[in-house]
């Protein structure tokens, strides 16, 4: 198979910090590799190397003649007193050829290159970039994104609206239309951390794009729902280095647990080791101390004592809850609550209540008003007509997905002592420390914290005080994987009611009981996690008039009957002649071999 990028021993260090060392893999036409690790690691600096935007300090890289990349930027769209429809035109341009010759020309900067045989080469590989330059439709390639908007802009993206006053959502739409326009020209598609900003429905869309995709994808993400669907290579970067896993993601999580479990194994080992040639070593000093042999033996006794510990390096945030406060069954309920602002009605004569203990998963559209509901139960709004009532008893604790709580003058111990006078320094050190907050970065100032640091240190003051109602939004947005797991483990053993805005799918999935769908104005209940409401939502359309299959929340869907009673025994759930099923891409293994051997037949296609 045919090779698009091949590195070998590439490596990188950036103000003396080193991102990663001797690096070397292969990219080839069929691959979707998942780029994972903590914030901070390198994943970004590496697209940048590939996209010949940076130089790496060694290494060797060769791509394809002609190789033709499209990069998603993390931070897309940067340009805000232009149009959307202007950005639109700038940016469907042959950019990714432009980015070819601005490598090469950063290859020309080397004055040893002019004394190797790739000099001439090199020329010729500009000239021929510079000749096929403006080949490309750009006019078909502007059609296509502005298609692409309306599909996924819900009506609601104007091409004439300066991008200064979009949302990050609506700047989000805009950037994956122009980078999708007319993918099939390319030859690798690199995406930074593409569902950021984006809603539940959206993203599906955009699963459902890149699984179809018939090129190579290089995928940045903290998605895990995301990653689950798609990725076939994990490339997971840590502690300076790239480990590569030639697997799905979920077989990913297995390799690397059972790579875990031998890396401790073999720590065990080592330290029994140390232990032994410690008492050898202190039984010959006790003979004679003067021994030749004593030496050599401290030698390798202090190689063996450096082996660096796996459960240490692999320590994960341990948040945890303080609810010491109890309320009555209901913590909140709402009755015939209407809100809208100036002509956007958000709600109309919706109730609902929420018990206590409940974890709530809140989901719905951008600018659905899922913010607006959580502000009403902090009474930060007010709701136009109705009654919305809060249980004397909640101690009410909110995270705000735009840190406004965290004040950006302060330095992080500055910040955590703010409402915490009995707390001394060296505590607050110890505490912002679990949080991988060390050294000097505790005087840092907030204002200068990445997203994924702000969300840690407002989480931290959050954690520090006793709550029995936590109302989150967007709690895990610029997370890693390994702060998202935490954080799920946290609400799992919280005893409160949470109530929480997400659209991490896999997020939803660990930690929701019920679910708050809100659409068109009102909200529906439904008794599960994300998954369950899923289905259920989808059984609801199905069974509206005039519902269109290719319309359903996750798409391919299909209605099946069953034709021959059977038995699911991995569930022991039995399904009678007669009974309806929604099978779909989510579901379709669990029925793959009922529908083979003819005990379902499928109703209708999808239309």
């Amino acid at each position: 198979m045919d090779v698009l990028i091949r590195t070998r021993d590439l490596s990188k260090t950036i103000e003396g910090k080193l991102l990663f060392d001797n690096a070397s893999f292969e990219v080839v036409p069929d691959n979707c590799i998942g780029i994972i690790g903590p914030n901070g690691c390198g994943k970004t600096t590496l697209f940048k190397i590939l996209l010949g935007l940076v130089r790496p300090n060694d290494g060797e890289l060769w791509f394809k003649d002609n190789i033709q990349i499209r990069y998603l930027e993390q931070t897309a769209i940067r340009s805000q007193n232009l149009t959307a429809h202007q950005f639109l035109v700038q940016t469907t341009q042959t950019d990714s050829i432009q980015q070819q010759i601005k490598s090469y020309e950063l290859q020309l900067e080397d004055p040893a290159i002019y004394d190797s045989s790739e000099y001439e080469e090199i020329l010729e590989k500009i000239q021929k970039l510079q000749m096929s330059d403006g080949r490309v439709d750009n006019t078909s390639r502007l059609e296509d994104a502005i298609d692409i908007i309306e599909e996924i802009g819900s009506g609601k993206l104007s091409l004439d609206s300066k991008i200064s006053i979009l949302s990050g959502g609506e700047r989000q739409k805009l950037a994956l239309a122009s980078v999708l326009a007319q993918s099939q020209e390319c030859d690798l598609l690199l995406l930074d951390e593409p569902t950021n900003h984006l809603d539940i429905e959206t993203i599906e869309w955009l699963e459902r794009q890149l699984v179809d995709f018939p090129r190579a994808i290089m995928l940045i993400s903290h998605d895990r729902y995301l990653l689950d669907d798609l990725v076939d290579r994990v490339f997971e970067m840590r502690g300076g280095h790239i480990e590569i896993f030639d697997a799905t993601y979920e077989k990913y999580e297995e390799q690397k647990n059972l790579r875990q479990h031998l890396k401790h194994q073999a720590y065990a080992k080592t330290m029994a080791d140390v232990k032994r040639r410690k008492a050898s070593i202190e039984k010959m000093s006790r003979r004679n101390r003067f021994d030749s042999q004593i030496s050599s033996k401290m030698k390798r006794l202090k190689k063996l004592q450096h082996v660096e510990n796996p459960i240490i390096k692999d320590y994960l945030l341990r948040f945890h809850f303080e609810n010491v406060f109890k309320s009555g069954k209901n913590i909140a309920d709402g009755g015939n609550l209407s809100k809208s602002f100036d002509d956007n009605l958000i709600l109309n004569d919706v109730s609902f209540e929420i018990l206590s203990g409940q974890k709530i998963g809140l989901i719905g559209p951008n600018g659905c008003g899922k913010t607006t509901l959580l502000k009403m139960l902090i009474s930060a709004e007010k709701p136009d007509s109705g009654i919305l009532n809060i249980s004397r008893g909640a101690r009410v604790g909110y995270f705000d997905q735009g840190h406004l709580s965290l004040n950006l003058d302060n330095t992080l111990i500055e910040e955590i002592l703010r409402d915490q006078k009995d707390l001394k320094e060296t505590d607050a050190k110890a505490l912002l420390g679990q949080f991988n907050f060390r050294g000097n970065a505790v005087y840092n100032q907030v204002g200068k914290l990445s997203g994924g640091e702000r969300a840690r240190l407002a989480f931290l003051r959050l954690i520090m005080q006793p709550y029995n109602f936590l109302i989150l939004d967007e709690p895990t947005n610029h997370m890693d994987l390994e702060s998202k797991t935490a954080i799920e483990g946290a609400l799992n053993s919280f005893s409160g009611t949470v109530i929480v805005v997400s659209h991490d799918r896999r997020f939803l999935n660990n930690v929701t009981d019920t679910t708050f769908l809100m659409t068109n104005t009102s909200i529906i209940t439904y008794k599960g996690n994300y998954s369950a409401s899923r289905l259920q939502h989808q059984k609801e359309l199905l069974n509206t008039p005039g519902a269109k299959l290719r319309d359903m929340p996750g798409g391919n869907l299909k209605k099946y009957v069953v034709k021959k009673s059977f038995t699911d025994w991995t569930t022991r759930r039995k399904y009678k002649i007669g009974e309806e099923i929604l099978i779909g891409d989510h579901n379709l293994e669990l029925y793959e071999w009922a529908i083979n051997n003819s005990r379902l037949k499928c109703l209708r296609k999808n239309k």
